[in-house]
């Protein structure tokens, strides 16, 4: 089986997908297309008689660490050093102004 996709067809998807090339970028484009089919064209040449699909799947589950809450103790420490701190809150400079909407 030979899938092949024609100039047009890329074109056509390019254009749905509100893409667009110049000639030269096209041409590019359609090379690499061309050239990742053929790679999957590839995998079709594989012996694959006697070898179950889900053959390398591991079916285990990942183990789940217990979700519970912990009092760090750090934090009186790392507020210690802070330069400027309000109650158990960093203070840090304002970094975004506030917009005026236009009216």
């Amino acid at each position: 089986m030979h899938a092949r996709v024609s100039f047009e067809e890329i074109r056509k998807i390019a254009h749905l997908a509100k893409l667009s090339f110049s000639e030269e970028e096209f041409a590019r484009f359609f090379q690499d297309i061309s050239d990742i089919i053929a790679h999957f064209e590839k995998l079709n040449e594989l012996q694959l008689e006697g070898v179950s699909p889900t053959s390398h799947i591991s079916w285990s589950e990942p183990p789940m660490n217990t979700d519970e809450p912990v009092e760090w103790q750090g934090s009186d420490l790392v507020l210690q050093h802070a330069p400027r701190v309000e109650g158990r809150y960093f203070i840090v400079p304002k970094v975004v102004e506030k917009e005026e909407k236009p009216s």
